[in-house]
């Protein structure tokens, strides 16, 4: 059974930047490959990798902050 095409809900943003690469995503990857593959390696390594990715989101966190400062949202969707 095939689902007909749907169209994307009218709230979602086409340029959204959760779904831009961005210099910040590619080291949150590379940051996150590191932090999941070490620990395998050595077992001693698995809080430097927890470490990881409280830094990974972090960075994530700046980046969405800094969006959200530079598009500021109106007050009556803010309230929603």
């Amino acid at each position: 059974m095939t689902r007909p095409d749907t169209p994307p809900p009218p709230d979602v943003d086409p340029g959204d930047p959760r779904w831009r690469p961005t210099p910040t995503k590619f080291v949150v990857v590379g940051i996150l490959l590191i932090a999941i593959v070490v620990p395998l390696l050595v077992s001693t390594w698995v809080f430097l990798a927890a470490g990881l990715c409280a830094l990974s989101f972090l960075l994530l966190k700046r980046e969405h902050d800094a969006y959200a400062r530079s598009h500021p949202r109106g007050e009556q969707e803010s309230a929603e």
